[in-house]
């Protein structure tokens, strides 16, 4: 009996055995990967918006970082490359992956060296999806609870507000309310000037809103001396409140409201370790990072707008512009000067978030000059 197999039939056989062996090491893959639970790196992720970056996806600073690696490998491979010099886009990003690898763990053993390069790509996309999840769901939970404290903290202000505000609806925010207006209101403007707050309300050209002029809210008690622009720049009481509803316990953010200027001790936050999950504490967050202050006061200015939902673009105002012009203030200090001004502005922040212990990372002993050392060189 002649077979009936023919060529075109073994040969779709054969391709049939071969899907079907890579479908099961895909499967054996998946299953390598996900040992590690889900969970696990959508937590690590929650990070991410708070200390990294505010709407850049995981992938892409990973991306950025693949992309140097190549361009050092060609440069090195051929002496003719001419340098090509990041741009300042480029640059930016890769400070955020730096910041990234640095706040998730999970992240530098991914991009290290790996035997095999499909199962590297697989763990890479699998653990970027779950960070994006945590990094997207810690901003949403973030601006839930802010929407909610701002309303609290404005309706128990004296005078109280007329009309109140409502802890579910913004619609009575922004610059619709006379206070939420003033703490909205650009420091080269005068709020109290009623041709001017018309003129904000009416979008006229001369007056924009935009990520260019520092809002009020982030100076202490809203004042701004020209002749002084850093003087009170991010002591606002308000900023210092959503820093602790965020990052230690919304209970803890009331405290700074009879605190005036002297510094908190760490209790408050030991007494929130008690009622809700000390993020700071989970992070290991000993200073208060600069890319902290920039993510909670882009949150506190969406939480005082009247916007509904989270956009980065809010009419006039750019909130991923306003957050890198902070992270730029505190991470490429124009001079010396500005160096130790930075440095006294984030003691104030350790002392008023983390108490007045362990202030050594920001103003060190001169130890060469105190006795031990002099005594030791006599």
């Amino acid at each position: 009996m002649s077979s009936s197999h023919t060529p075109e039939t073994h040969a779709v056989a054969s391709l049939k055995r071969v899907i079907s062996l890579l479908e099961n090491e895909n499967v054996q893959l998946h299953h390598k990967i996900t040992k590690k639970p889900a969970l696990s790196l959508t937590r690590e992720g929650q990070v991410v918006r708070r200390v990294v970056t505010l709407v850049e996806p995981v992938a892409d600073l990973i991306a950025e970082y693949d992309r140097c690696e190549i361009q050092a490998t060609e440069q090195q491979a051929s002496s003719n490359s001419e340098v090509i010099p990041p741009t300042p886009e480029q640059q930016r990003t890769y400070h955020a992956y730096e910041k990234l690898i640095q706040w998730c763990p999970s992240v530098h053993k991914l991009v290290g060296p790996a035997a095999d390069a499909d199962t590297a790509s697989f763990e890479v996309a699998f653990a970027c999806r779950e960070l994006q999840k945590g990094a997207d769901g810690a901003r949403g939970d973030d601006g839930a609870m802010l929407k909610a404290a701002v309303a609290q903290w404005l309706n128990e202000s004296q005078p109280p507000p007329d009309p109140p505000f409502s802890s579910w609806e913004k619609y009575g925010r922004g610059f619709n309310h006379d206070i939420t207006g003033k703490l909205l209101c650009p420091v080269d403007y005068d709020w109290s000037n009623a041709d001017i707050r018309s003129a904000i309300r009416e979008f006229q050209p001369d007056f924009r809103v935009t990520a260019h002029s520092w809002p009020s809210f982030l100076y202490t008690d809203g004042d701004y001396d020209p002749t002084r622009p850093a003087k009170g720049l991010f002591k606002g009481k308000y900023l210092v409140m959503a820093f602790r509803c965020i990052f230690t316990s919304p209970s803890s953010a009331l405290n700074e409201l009879n605190s005036g200027n002297i510094p908190r001790a760490s209790q408050p936050i030991r007494t929130a370790q008690k009622t809700r999950c000390h993020v700071a504490r989970l992070l290991k967050m000993k200073t208060v990072q600069p890319r902290a202050i920039a993510y909670v006061a882009t949150q506190l200015r969406f939480a005082f707008s009247s916007c509904s939902s989270w956009m980065i673009v809010d009419e006039d105002f750019n909130h991923e512009e306003f957050y890198h012009n902070i992270v730029d203030y505190f991470e490429l200090p124009s001079s010396p000067q500005k160096v130790d001004e930075l440095n006294d502005l984030l003691m104030w922040w350790k002392q008023r978030i983390f108490g007045r212990e362990n202030t050594a990372h920001y103003r060190p002993q001169p130890v060469d000059s105190l006795s031990v050392s002099l005594s030791r060189r006599a």
